[in-house]
């Protein structure tokens, strides 16, 4: 009997115990960890990322119009024979073609010239002839006819006077058209004659323009063939002061790019370094590759200093909007919720007023409205602000109620919380848990170093920026 009044002693003592425990902690003020950045007011630039090869802004190809084989390369302006990297003048010699068959070629065409020529002389004189010969017919056939057919001229006779004379006139016409046809054959001679002396003018093949030799695809002793089209001995970049980038831009970010628009780029061999350049043009043939569309974009690059070259590949940014001198807050912060319990009762009905504004649709010409909070004297308090542009990290903020230096919270962690698991649940960038228990506001205030929440505060309203 004693020792069961001895346990009943021993529950109700420590049921006191647990009972004083869970008053005493139902008095403990809130502990709350705050993550805040401070307002600040920077440059945000918004850009579109591709990727693409550094180009010359003029690629020449210098190809061959006759066969035959590499003899000799020409020399270049440092008297170095031409090769990669050369610096050429328009006008010079890069290299030369066997010259003999094209120069038979060429003897070929004069001989016919000569034969059209003396062909003119044969018929000229085949004329005179022809003329000769119809104006004895012609007379011939004048005395038939006086004579007439009589027993001084047979029928048969006078008949043949006639045609005599008709035949000679014919011939005449034979003659000339001959000359005619001797004429022709010496235009077609002399016209195969001034190709056979171009293509004897081809064998040297010379630089169109002043540039840079990019590429030479030849070397002597190759055999060059030339048909359908003039094979390629050479690429010429005019200019490298200036050059192009061809950058792939996905369809989806294409309609953010316009002529003109600010590129910021690198490359790797110049890593740390950024250049600029502008949007020359968008080429409409677009590309799909496993059913991603890209459209090529021209960019304009100077070059004056000829430190880029061709074929680099470019980490290219086109500036779809640079912003200067805004407020700027994290996207965490825009997203934060804070629980119930660590925001006063006056605040959350300032924070509930704005929800209409939250809630409007955007209309054509407007932008989206946000909360932020601010942390002040361990108080929470609401802050409606207009959403600008946002780079996928800050976002530049406007608000009547801003001013800069003030704490902006991203996170939010209660530390002492009691629940099943034993940790603490946090108000963060997601907003409330809805999964957490719902406790009832702590009063008390605490003394501790760490950050606390009133559940009600006479701050007020936050001041005017």
């Amino acid at each position: 009997m004693k020792g069961f009044i001895k346990l009943i002693i021993v529950i109700a003592v420590l049921g006191g115990i647990w009972f004083a425990w869970e008053q005493w902690k139902g008095n403990e003020a809130i502990q709350v960890d705050y993550q805040t950045e401070p307002l600040e007011k920077g440059n945000l630039m918004i850009t579109i990322e591709a990727t693409g090869v550094t180009e010359p802004d003029e690629l020449v190809d210098v190809g061959a119009q006759v066969s035959g084989i590499i003899m000799e390369f020409g020399k270049d302006l440092n008297g170095k024979v031409v090769d990669y990297s050369s610096p050429v003048k328009a006008g010079q010699m890069l290299a030369e073609i066997d010259k003999l068959p094209v120069q038979l070629d060429v003897q070929r065409a004069e001989a016919s010239k000569a034969q059209a020529i003396a062909g003119i002389a044969r018929s000229k004189a085949d004329i005179q002839q022809a003329k000769a010969k119809h104006q004895q017919a012609r007379l011939d056939r004048e005395r038939a006819e006086k004579l007439g057919p009589g027993d001084a001229l047979s029928k048969s006779s006078y008949d043949q006077y006639i045609a005599d004379e008709e035949t000679a006139r014919a011939n005449v016409a034979v003659a000339e058209a001959s000359l005619q046809e001797a004429e022709a054959s010496l235009k077609q001679a002399e016209a195969a004659l001034k190709k056979e002396m171009r293509n004897l003018e081809y064998t040297t093949i010379k630089s169109p323009v002043d540039g840079v030799v990019v590429k030479r695809l030849v070397n002597i002793g190759q055999t060059v063939v030339s048909s359908m089209s003039a094979s390629s001995l050479f690429y010429i970049a005019t200019d490298l002061s200036k050059l192009k980038i061809w950058a792939a831009v996905n369809e989806a970010d294409i309609g953010s790019i316009r002529k003109g628009q600010e590129v910021l780029f690198t490359v790797d061999a110049f890593a740390g370094r950024k250049f600029k350049g502008t949007v020359d043009k968008i080429r409409l043939d677009a590309t799909m590759t496993s059913n991603v569309v890209t459209y090529i974009v021209d960019i304009d690059v100077p070059n004056p200093d000829k430190l880029l070259i061709p074929y680099l590949t470019a980490n290219v940014q086109f500036v779809v909007e640079d912003i200067r001198n805004a407020f700027l807050v994290s996207n965490a912060a825009l997203r934060f919720r804070p629980e119930t319990e660590l925001v006063s009762a006056e605040q959350k009905a300032a924070f509930d007023r704005m929800q209409p504004e939250l809630a409007a649709p955007v209309r054509d010409g407007q932008k989206k409205k946000a909360v932020v909070w601010e942390l002040r004297n361990n108080l929470l308090y609401p802050h409606l602000v207009t959403k600008g542009e946002s780079n996928g990290m800050l976002t530049a903020i406007a608000g009547e109620t801003l001013r800069e230096g003030m704490e902006i919270v991203s996170t939010a962690q209660i530390l002492n919380r009691s629940d099943s698991s034993g940790d603490g649940s946090s108000a963060s960038a997601g907003g409330e848990n809805p999964f957490a228990p719902k406790m009832p506001p702590r009063r008390k205030p605490s003394t501790g170093n760490t950050k606390t929440a009133a559940s009600a505060g006479n701050d007020g309203p936050p001041p005017p920026p």
